[in-house]
């Protein structure tokens, strides 16, 4: 490992995590050995949530130079190079014939087919391994491709996802899908929808009554009770304020709607309990 002469295609999410991992090992510590890690794009403020290399003070900084600077302080052994390219046919003057040579292995931190598709391509020409990996949600995948030995990248389709219906996801949320759905819509709902449409309210009312008189009715009488409710019956001015709303919201969403509503007594229309097996009732203390 410390011999390795290691290409990793992109310092995002996954490129955050293989870096950090490579450098605890010890890989590329040895005079022989150097990890180079690429990528043209550089640090936006909604990368620092799940690319935890990056702080706030390295927004507009280009991701591989910043990557590949926190892994050097992880292990100050580590010889690594940072490069700001795309890998593509455009960059084979930079990833030419020697630099591919002289490779033992290639990860792919990728977030588009048409860079995994290349990237496969380049490493089946070469004969290099190729560690291939992706996420999307809560899911993931990875593959290992050896020259002679496994399929390659290009040689499988994943199947189409299947889409949970709404009614399931927001009435009856039962595994780690639904459940991330139903709450990025609820957060989107509460703490997004609602106060661009109090701030654009607040900002010109009369404009935005005229606004009001445009819009379908149903639309209207929706936006006008979230605006209402923000501004009297939810109206936020000091911090307990804002503790008294989101316990008031929890008691809504995790207790009265699970053990006072209807949900868990109504059955299906063949008569089979809708909480069961997959959905369990909670504990009720």
């Amino acid at each position: 490992m410390e011999d390795a002469k290691i290409l990793i295609v992109g310092s995002g999410a996954l490129g955050c995590e293989f870096l950090k991992n490579l450098a605890l090992m010890g890989a590329c510590c040895s005079k022989e050995g150097k990890l180079t890690i690429t990528d043209d794009d550089v640090i936006e403020k909604g990368n620092l949530n799940r690319q935890f290399l990056f702080c706030d003070w390295n927004i507009g900084q280009a991701k591989s130079t910043v990557a590949a600077s926190v892994a050097g302080s992880i292990n100050p052994n580590l010889h690594i190079e940072a490069l700001q390219n795309r890998a593509s046919p455009e960059t084979e003057n930079v990833f030419d014939d020697a630099f591919w040579e002289g490779l033992d292995v290639v990860i792919n931190a990728l977030d588009n087919v048409a860079a995994r598709m290349y990237m496969n391509m380049r490493c089946l020409y070469f004969q290099k391994p190729l560690l291939e990996s992706g996420t999307l949600g809560a899911k993931c995948n990875t593959q290992m491709v050896i020259p002679h030995l496994t399929e390659n990248y290009r040689a499988s389709r994943d199947p189409p996802e299947k889409q949970a219906p709404r009614c399931t996801v927001h009435s009856f949320p039962h595994n780690i899908d639904h459940c991330l759905t139903w709450a990025r819509s609820e957060f989107d709902g509460l703490l997004e929808k609602t106060p661009s449409e109090v701030n654009t309210f607040l900002a010109n009312p009369s404009e935005y009554a005229s606004s009001m008189k445009s819009a379908g009715d149903a639309q209207a009488r929706d936006l006008l009770e979230r605006v209402i409710e923000c501004l009297d019956k939810d109206k936020c001015e000091t911090f307990q304020d804002c503790i008294t709303w989101a316990r008031l919201n929890y008691r809504i969403f995790f207790h009265a709607t699970l053990f006072f509503g209807d949900q868990q007594f109504t059955g299906t229309s063949q008569g089979w309990p809708i909480m069961g097996e997959l959905m369990a009732i909670p504990l009720h203390r």
